[in-house]
């Protein structure tokens, strides 16, 4: 399982990096990159909605943490990546409330299998933040530093 987590930020990464060389900027936050991608949106709900499903099939085959918080997290993000639109009136709930409840549950789930590396990654964060600039992307930075910290917590745990 191990292998499909490493595989899900692998595909994070391809899409971030696709994104930031073809157009030569960094987007504001995660969801922007549907924007970015043109007509080639559906890489990101692709992406979204795979990353979901190859997390969901990991953190519940792992037993760690509230498994009931792992599901919400992964779902949430395979709700954001079927309703990627949300500069638009119709889908602009559904993509915030996924978000919303996605990034809350992983979190949680992460507080439910070790406090101390939400701590760190908290910390990490508020340092990040206490330095921001003006062209620092303080909502791409708190998006990806969640999906990370679901990641290590997943991958310390599992590893170790």
């Amino acid at each position: 399982m191990v292998v499909l987590s490493f595989i899900a930020a692998l595909l994070m990464y391809a899409m971030l990096c696709l994104v930031i060389d073809n157009k030569k900027e960094t987007p504001e936050m995660m969801s922007s990159i549907y924007y970015m991608l043109g007509k080639r949106g559906w890489v990101f709900q692709l992406v979204m909605i795979l990353f979901g499903m190859l997390m969901m099939i990991c953190l519940l085959d792992s037993g760690l943490g509230e498994q009931c918080l792992a599901f919400i997290a992964c779902a949430g993000l395979m709700f954001v990546g079927a309703a990627p639109r949300f500069l638009e009136q119709g889908e602009r709930a559904v993509h915030k409330g996924a978000a919303i409840v996605s990034a809350v549950a992983s979190v949680g789930w992460c507080l439910t299998v070790d406090w101390r590396m939400v701590l760190a990654f908290l910390t990490w964060y508020g340092v990040y933040f206490v330095g921001i600039n003006k062209d620092s992307k303080p909502w791409l930075t708190a998006e990806f530093t969640a999906i990370l910290l679901v990641m290590v917590t997943y991958w310390c745990n599992v590893l170790v």
